[in-house]
C-alpha cells in the first residue's frame, strides 16, 4: 500500500526526497517545530511559500538509509503522494514515483483529501479529484 508508505520503504525508494520542494503549510511547521526543530533548521521561504531544506540534494530529514526521520510526523505534502496537483487537478504523479500505478482509487482519494487540505490552509484554490472513472483512464493511458 502506497498510502502507509509501505511500498517506498520495503523497496527503499525515496525518489520523492531528493531535491524536494515541497510546500510546508502552518500545520506542517507547528507540528515539526512541537519535535524541537527550529524552522531555520529545516525550512526556506521562497517569496511566497515555506519549503522543505534540502542537505546534499536530499529532503533534510532524509536519513542515511533513506527512511524520514519525522515520518510519523512529516508534511501533508509528504503524506498525499504520489497524490500531486497539475492544472487544478488532483493526479497521480506517475512520471516520478516508480509505483504511482499501485494506487488504488481508494488511497487516490484518501491522498488527494490530504492534498486538498494543503490548499485550503495555504487559502489557494482546491484542486478537484478525478472520478473512478477518470482514474482508472488515467492509470491505463500511463501504463502503455
Amino acid at each position: 500500500m502506497l498510502i502507509d508508505g509501505h511500498v517506498c520503504r520495503e523497496k527503499r525508494c525515496y525518489n520523492c526526497c531528493i531535491e524536494t520542494e515541497m510546500i510546508l503549510t502552518p500545520s506542517d511547521i507547528a507540528r515539526i517545530c512541537s519535535l524541537g526543530y527550529r524552522l531555520g533548521d529545516f525550512a526556506w521561504f521562497d517569496g511566497s511559500y515555506w519549503r522543505l531544506k534540502n542537505k546534499r540534494g536530499r529532503c533534510v530529514f532524509l536519513d542515511e538509509r533513506g527512511l524520514c526521520r519525522i515520518y510519523a510526523h512529516r508534511p501533508l505534502g509528504c503524506r498525499a503522494y504520489p497524490v500531486i496537483e497539475d492544472n487544478g487537478v488532483c493526479v497521480p504523479d506517475f512520471e516520478y514515483c516508480p509505483f504511482a500505478h499501485e494506487l488504488t482509487y481508494d488511497e487516490y482519494v484518501e491522498m488527494a483529501r490530504i492534498l486538498q487540505r494543503v490548499f485550503v490552509e495555504l487559502n489557494e484554490p482546491v484542486p478537484r479529484m478525478l472520478t473512478r472513472s477518470e482514474f482508472e483512464s488515467l492509470k491505463r493511458r500511463m501504463r502503455r
